[in-house]
């Protein structure tokens, strides 16, 4: 199918975040200002609300951060680890939540993974069996490797030991697949706005258990900006502790009443838009995680035809389409394509067209 090239805007965007953002939902950061502390703000807020927990399959509160979701998982850490944390590693995002941690100065034991290797309960059960830890980090889905570890399992292994919490970095899976939080018992769990949310950057979404909250109770030493006492008080008046990116808000909005509006057909579209490409992917080059762990917000696309990735993606962004090349090490050896985002499946086909034909040139 050809590509459709508007030479009037960016190139249509297939990398893991930012992603695209349907126009109607840009519209809708587009209303006057309002105050912070007026009523209006207070509306915003209390009809994000229970769209948000409905998302995040809890009843508890979802807090709205105007920041990216780093700051969400140094959030996490802050308020809930008391001293001695296990970080689980398996790419350059868990190992970001293992640095957090670090920078926090928490006592960090790093439980490593092969890069395209996911996180398994064995190995978790293996180092919390030695005793001492009080919370355990996680990347649901590791965005560097295309990696989706078991985090079902995960959360069952660690809900075998008594006061461990769990932080839960699902940054590009909420959203893209449903997670039931309070049903796992996830103690925090973080995500960001411009990955498979489809929404500009700049909120961050975390919620935590009353459990996570006592830890918060328990610590001296919050910070200022990321104090999640501060940032409950002020959900329970609909506001937030600083002054919130009020278009984002908006967006947000938008953005849940039509994911709610069919949330099934939300999932599905994604899940057939990762088929299409992992299939794709397998008959072109192939996977670079095990098929059973790949991710379904993205395919990492191990590089087996020796191409070169940057000049494939000059070509694709002549035709008016970018994918994202591979992470730090990984790159050139592999390359990533998002299904996150407003790119329909009629996209997906050109952007598999035109590599097609790339590769054929």
């Amino acid at each position: 199918m050809a590509a459709m090239n508007d030479a009037s805007r960016p190139p249509r965007l297939f990398i893991p975040g930012p992603v695209e953002v349907e126009e109607d939902v840009l519209q809708a950061m587009a209303g006057p200002m309002i105050g912070h502390r007026a009523p209006e703000i207070g509306e915003l807020i209390g009809a994000i609300r229970p769209m948000a927990e409905k998302l995040l399959r809890t009843s508890r509160p979802v807090y709205l951060m105007t920041n990216s979701a780093t700051g969400a998982m140094e959030t996490a850490a802050i308020n809930c680890i008391r001293r001695k944390v296990l970080s689980c590693v398996n790419g350059a995002f868990s190992k970001r939540f293992a640095e957090i941690c670090e920078n926090h100065g928490y006592e960090v034991t790093r439980l490593e993974a092969e890069w395209g290797k996911p996180i398994l309960p064995g190995m978790i059960k293996e180092k919390l069996d030695e005793g001492g830890y009080d919370a355990v980090t996680v990347v649901h889905n590791e965005t560097s490797t295309g990696v989706m570890s078991p985090l079902a399992e995960i959360a069952c292994t660690v809900a075998g030991y008594d006061d461990i919490v769990l932080l839960v970095d699902a940054v590009t899976s909420a959203a893209a697949v449903p997670i039931e939080t309070e049903k796992l018992g996830i103690d925090a769990l973080v995500t960001g706005s411009q990955k498979a949310l489809a929404l500009p950057p700049g909120l961050a979404l975390c919620t935590v258990s009353e459990r996570a909250m006592e830890r918060a109770k328990e610590k001296q030493l919050r910070g200022e900006y990321f104090d999640l006492l501060k940032i409950h008080k002020s959900w329970e008046k609909d506001q937030t502790p600083t002054t919130p990116a009020v278009p984002q808000f908006r967006a947000l909005r938008k953005r849940l009443e039509k994911i709610h509006a069919d949330e099934d057909a939300w999932y599905a579209d994604i899940a057939a838009k990762c088929a299409m490409t992992r299939e794709w992917a397998k008959d072109r080059f192939g996977l670079f995680p095990d098929e059973e762990y790949a991710s379904v917000s993205l395919t990492c696309v191990e590089n087996t035809r020796g191409t070169s990735i940057a000049d494939l993606n000059s070509y694709l962004r002549e035709h008016g389409f970018m994918l994202s090349n591979g992470y730090k090490d990984l790159k050139e050896k592999t390359f990533r394509i998002g299904h996150m985002g407003a790119n329909t499946m009629e996209h997906h086909e050109q952007l598999l067209g035109l590599i097609d034909a790339y590769l054929e040139r």
